[in-house]
């Protein structure tokens, strides 16, 4: 899909246009970039690291940041959510139950999202679009935390599906998710989480800035800041794996009307999918080889966890 998506990028812009583009691109601010998008990643790890021990869990540093790492493969999926391999990859390395582990994935795109909103609104203020998109996930947000925080709705819907008979012996697993869930997305939990995810997307905006600094393309980092968030909202807002076509043709039509040619324009969305988007994916793979060959299933063990049997 990738690839025949950017091959419908580069007829839209043209091939000569397309590599004028990249003949000019001082190659020298892709490492700088890329820089930005691990150390983005660094910090969500130790994100990763505060939530997991927000509900009481400790696994070592080596293999749990494997883990962390190996989860970025998974940003091909719809918004992100496939993650949750992180969780499967924790059964099997110390023996956590899935249902324990993956409110942290949820709690992690919710950090995220709210992240990208304040990152959004000042250039939504500024440049007078975008808006529309920014409300439509606030209020998915304000939902979805809503419900999760209403413990007395939220124990009733659970109990109604407790009663039918294909759910009923996943009761327990159900229980454990929504009591990580609510515990994670209460704001003492949330709130920090939230802070560290502004300081990743931030460097990752500027990555994206960095990418047109490169092409010789002079947009303010505001500016870059709000197209890349609307674009990456959008993308995962149509649910498509890794926002795959909706992401790369917002970023390009918001590039173009703000005064960038169609050329200079799609090297840019190239060049940004490339550091923020496909870099995770590669890394990823990395990631999940390191842990196949190092940490088989199995090797931990149970006694790493540490339980709080009062925290719930």
């Amino acid at each position: 899909m990738g690839l025949a998506l950017y091959l419908g990028l580069a007829l839209y812009a043209s091939f000569g246009d397309l590599i004028a583009a990249f003949s000019r691109f001082q190659w020298y601010y892709l490492p700088l970039a890329l820089a930005l998008v691990f150390l983005n990643y660094l910090i969500r790890y130790v994100k990763w690291e505060y939530l997991l021990r927000a509900i009481h869990l400790r696994i070592p540093a080596g293999p749990s940041f494997i883990i962390f790492i190996s989860g970025l493969t998974m940003t091909i999926s719809p918004a992100k959510m496939g993650e949750v391999l992180k969780s499967f990859m924790l059964r099997e390395y110390q023996s956590v139950p899935v249902s324990r582990s993956s409110p942290i994935v949820v709690a992690e795109r919710i950090a995220d999202v709210i992240a990208v909103i304040i990152l959004g609104s000042a250039g939504a203020l500024a440049y007078h679009s975008g808006r529309s998109v920014l409300v439509a996930t606030v209020v998915l947000m304000v939902l979805f935390i809503g419900i999760i925080q209403w413990r007395s709705l939220s124990l009733r819907l659970l109990h109604l599906v407790e009663r039918m008979t294909p759910a009923r012996r996943f009761a327990g697993h159900m229980e454990e998710f929504y009591e990580k869930s609510y515990s994670l997305l209460r704001a003492r939990h949330l709130l920090p989480a939230v802070a560290l995810s502004v300081i990743g997307w931030f460097l990752e905006c500027v990555a994206a800035w960095l990418c047109l600094k490169g092409l010789g393309l002079d947009l303010s980092l505001v500016l870059v800041t709000f197209i890349f968030v609307i674009a990456s909202l959008a993308g995962a807002l149509a649910m498509i794996p890794g926002g795959l076509g909706v992401a790369e043709a917002s970023m390009t039509g918001l590039f173009i009307a703000n005064g960038i040619g169609r050329g200079d324009a799609v090297a840019a969305t190239l060049l940004i999918r490339l550091v923020t988007f496909w870099f995770a994916i590669g890394l990823g793979i990395i990631a999940v080889s390191i842990y196949g060959i190092r940490y088989s299933p199995g090797e931990g063990t149970s006694g790493g966890l540490e339980r709080d049997e009062g925290a719930a």
